[in-house]
């Protein structure tokens, strides 16, 4: 960590990101009532709407989130309260708009009536997010442009830039680590990390010179401060994006293990059941998913081949889960519980690894990443609290293994949308 220091305001970044949702919806209002036309007068151009301003206001509360802490450091707690609240009110309202949205694009046949009100609620929505944030914003950003000091700034850059260079070397000794343990498709996303942070300091580097240039000539330096500012962040995100690929494998192994011994079991006690059963159909249905599940063992633990834990993990569980549908006719209510309430750690496991590896995707592509992806991404983190909630074992095993596939649809739609440029660590226009 750099104590703070890439903590910089952002006042040209994330002020245009708010100018930008508040033009763009007023100019649209402005032309509609120009032509005469309703806003809402047909569905389609309406749900088209709503999809655009779910993309606009997520991307706002993004930057608002990150203006929540540049506020705090910059300023205090005290000063970012007002800016919090407009975000955790805006992140309350944008879950229920990303609802209607899925329900937009679910299976269940909707009236015309209902498609209409959902679609009017999403811009209703996204519209009272917009004012909230844009009025605490604005308040922060007047007292920003007092009590900034771009001398100070660029003295704490240099210092930022200096000690995040320093970490590049780090990132690098993890991602050899990486390439002897794992996969290479498990960190390709990460691999060219450290190029990225070296060329994002780089660009900073640079920016910092041009601000010493405008202040030694008493002109504005506001917007090279800014620009460096912004390449820092990036630099520190792509060194952070390393250790967090890091830390997910390796939590991922170290659940493999587990899981292994817990199908060995779950092999051993199912053989038992088999040997015990009168029906003889049952008996072989218990024999097939044994043979599965066995062979999934030896598979998962091979290692002749560097692993992808997280891969290795749903194919575990996929014979698991065939093992349980066998023994469904040969067991006691009470022992499908108690085995359910075993497996939903790991499916939760699994989830929110899942949930990570989308989440993490979409933020790093958030320019690139439509509508659908994020939806989807929504419902599954709506799903995930379901599945925590849940009283019954079974129901919350069989939530959590629908959270996983709806964020393995997520990250699928996101990657799709983000086309051929995949690299989220690609350094920002400055």
């Amino acid at each position: 960590m750099l104590n703070g220091l890439w903590w910089l305001p952002s006042l040209l970044v994330f002020g245009t990101a708010a100018l930008a949702v508040i033009l763009g919806a007023r100019a649209l209002r402005s032309r509609q009532r120009t032509r005469g036309i309703d806003p809402v007068s047909t569905r389609a151009a309406l749900e088209q709407s709503a999809g655009v301003e779910l993309v606009r206001v997520d991307d706002l509360l993004s930057a608002a989130e990150d203006e929540v802490e540049f506020a705090r450091a910059q300023f205090g707690d005290r000063a970012a309260v007002g800016l919090a609240s407009a975000v955790q009110s805006g992140r309350e309202q944008l879950r229920e708009a990303f609802h209607l949205h899925q329900q937009l694009h679910d299976a269940v046949p909707d009236s015309d009536s209902q498609r209409r009100r959902w679609s009017e609620r999403i811009v209703e929505l996204c519209g009272a997010i917009s004012q909230g944030l844009t009025t605490e914003m604005t308040q922060l950003d007047g007292r920003r442009s007092i009590e900034r000091s771009a001398p100070e700034q660029l003295s704490e850059l240099e210092r930022g830039i200096a000690a995040t260079r320093a970490e590049v070397a780090e990132a690098e000794a993890t991602l050899d680590r990486l390439s002897e343990t794992y996969a290479p498709a498990t960190y390709s996303r990460v691999e060219s990390a450290p190029a990225h942070a070296t060329e994002s300091l780089s660009a900073a580097q640079s920016a910092l010179a041009i601000a010493r240039q405008k202040l030694a000539a008493r002109e504005p330096a506001a917007e090279a401060l800014d620009s460096a500012a912004q390449e820092l962040r990036a630099a520190r995100h792509a060194i952070e994006s390393v250790s967090r690929t890091a830390s997910g494998l390796d939590s991922s192994s170290a659940e493999l293990a587990t899981v292994v011994a817990q199908t060995r079991r779950a092999v051993s006690d199912a053989a038992a059941q088999r040997d015990a059963a009168t029906l003889p159909e049952s008996a072989d249905e218990i024999s097939r998913a044994l043979d599965v599940a066995t062979a999934t063992i030896a598979l998962v633990t091979d290692r002749r081949q560097l692993p992808d834990p997280l891969a290795r993990l749903d194919e575990l569980r996929d014979a698991v889960s065939r093992l349980d549908a066998a023994l469904a006719t040969a067991r006691s209510q009470q022992q499908r519980i108690d085995n359910a309430r075993e497996a939903l750690r790991g499916a939760l496991f699994s989830a929110r690894s899942h949930l990570d590896v989308a989440s993490g995707f979409i933020e790093d592509n958030r320019g690139r990443v439509g509508a659908d992806a994020r939806t989807r991404l929504a419902e599954a983190e709506r799903q995930l609290a379901l599945a925590n909630a849940a009283d019954d074992p079974v129901e919350a095993l069989d939530t959590a293994r629908r959270v996983s596939r709806l964020a393995q649809d997520a990250d699928a739609l996101a990657r799709y949308d983000a086309g051929p440029r995949t690299a989220p660590l690609k350094r920002s226009a400055g």
